[in-house]
């Protein structure tokens, strides 16, 4: 009776309990394989995820940018029109101005 309640005698199995303890062990390691396995095939799928988010994100970046640099050329273009525009009016003005002044110039002196 004291065999059976005795915790430190059953800790270690005696040579006949070892093939089965041998056994379970061997199928807790078999099942702690398979859960590890399982948890490295979530991490690969988690990771796969992963990149392709890169990728999308890569892609949207990409995409952007080239909409951005579109985008600053077509008003580049557009601000050295307005320039080229603003620029012969400007001469426009002047040469109505310096006419205008000779004209005052010249009846002032009549």
């Amino acid at each position: 009776m004291s065999e059976s309640t005795d915790p430190q005698t059953r800790a270690v199995p005696t040579p006949e309990e070892m093939p089965w303890s041998i056994s379970y062990l061997r199928d807790d390691i078999k099942d702690l394989r398979t859960q590890v396995g399982a948890l490295h095939e979530r991490i690969d799928e988690t990771n796969k995820r992963i990149d392709e988010t890169n990728r999308r994100i890569d892609e949207t970046n990409r995409s952007l940018g080239e909409r951005i640099d579109e985008t600053n050329r077509s008003l580049g273009e557009q601000i050295r029109a307005l320039h080229k525009r603003m620029d012969t009016y400007f001469l426009w003005m002047m040469g109505t101005l310096v006419a205008i002044t000779s004209v005052l110039i010249a009846v002032i002196k009549l």
